[in-house]
């Protein structure tokens, strides 16, 4: 176990778990994300405000005005601008980056003159064909389904034009509402506006696919680390048959991925010893505090699997049990729904794997009447304490 209570100084350059730290808040180490984070927040807040505002007024004027182009724009820039909020919904988080650059989008595209319906719905496609990428992605993550590239220029292409479609529909409706006449003119335009918004979907896919193959680009990989980083419980793969925990085990051990030979017994005096249950509890702890993560029970450090018959429980029902129990006294049962175990047969033993999501609040670990805080870096375990213990919570659990 390593302790981080180190001490800080104001003008001291420190590295830990959050990343380089350089400037400073009341003491407490910020790094370059955090300042994004807590600067971005001031700025963006109140801008989307504002902008909501103007383009809702802009819509109103336009019904009023007939102005059906504008209004069609004007829809598309809302949607783009309430999209985080949106997404938010579904429990996934947008980095602050990202809706700081649909918010300049927005504002930018006040100023585009002639070319700005054009540009708007080239970017709308674009931003809505990175959401159908994602979605496509968590789901690809998150089951069998085989990602070939012809599917994924299907689905994204197709989500965009989906949307797309929705607000042209929602145009024609209002108009048909408001007793307004539909001219051939009503139609050409609504297929050149499609047409834009397929050239950015493609635009979208294309780059998404290049990310893929490796050639990743560094704006695209900022984004995308950022957005992992906010959302690591959607990325979390589903490996359930034996042949891919043996390959999993054949990896080794990393930053979401440790193995212990037993639960609770310890393999040199052959006794049970709360030590070694500890030091399970330990490691998922810290899988609920970072990004998530899986822990083999009945695999040794070095690959070995030696199955939870070493623990000798009297049956696999008492054995989970055991470790239900465990995580209820020692956490908590508000933490049970960020874990999923199940005991696997390989090689005529079996172990238990244990998949743990990042909690939506702090995990401490109580033992001998202490509360600890454990985190992941690398492949380590590490506690945090002080004013280190204070910045992470704050920024890893901030609603």
């Amino acid at each position: 176990m390593t302790n981080l209570n180190l001490p800080i100084t104001p003008k001291q350059q420190t590295l830990n778990s959050q990343g380089p730290y350089i400037i400073y808040q009341k003491g407490v180490p910020m790094s370059f994300e955090e300042i994004i984070d807590d600067n971005a927040a001031k700025v963006q807040k109140p801008l989307s405000y504002i902008i909501k505002i103007i383009l809702i007024t802009s819509i109103i004027y336009a019904i009023y005005t007939h102005a059906w182009r504008v209004l069609f724009i004007d829809i598309l820039l809302l949607i783009l601008v309430f999209l985080p909020s949106i997404i938010r919904k579904y429990n996934i988080e947008i980095p602050r980056e990202i809706e700081l650059v649909l918010l300049a989008f927005v504002i930018i595209s006040f100023f585009l003159g002639d070319i700005r319906g054009m540009i708007i719905q080239a970017f709308f496609g674009l931003a809505i064909g990175f959401v159908g990428y994602t979605f496509l992605f968590i789901l690809a993550k998150n089951s069998k389904i085989k990602v070939s590239t012809t599917l994924t220029y299907i689905f994204i292409v197709g989500f965009s034009l989906g949307i797309g479609a929705m607000t042209e529909l929602s145009k024609f409706g209002l108009k048909t509402f408001l007793g307004y006449e539909i001219g051939i003119a009503d139609y050409h335009y609504a297929i050149s506006s499609l047409t834009f918004v397929l050239f950015g979907s493609l635009i979208a896919t294309t780059l998404a696919l290049i990310y893929i193959k490796g050639n990743k680009l560094p704006i695209l990989k900022h984004f995308i680390k950022r957005f992992k980083k906010k959302n690591p419980n959607l990325f979390i793969e589903r490996i359930d048959s034996p042949e891919e925990i043996f390959e999993l085990i054949k990896k080794g051990e990393n930053e979401k991925i440790e193995f212990k030979s037993t639960l609770r017994t310890n393999l040199h005096t052959l006794e049970f010893d709360r030590k070694i249950e500890h030091s399970a509890l330990k490691t998922i702890a810290a899988f609920l505090n970072t990004e998530g993560g899986t822990l083999l029970i009945g695999v040794s450090d070095h690959g070995n699997i030696f199955g939870i018959e070493k623990d000798r429980f009297q049956s696999n029902d008492k054995f989970n049990l055991h470790f239900t129990n465990l995580i209820k006294e020692y956490m908590g049962n508000e933490h049970l729904p960020f874990l999923h175990f199940e005991l696997i047969m390989i090689k005529g033993k079996n172990i238990l794997k244990i998949d743990c999501m990042k909690s939506n609040k702090p995990v401490f670990l109580k033992f001998h009447k202490d509360e600890k805080f454990y985190i992941r870096i690398g492949a380590a375990t590490v506690q945090i304490i002080g004013s280190k213990l204070v910045s992470y919570i704050n920024n890893s659990f901030r609603k």
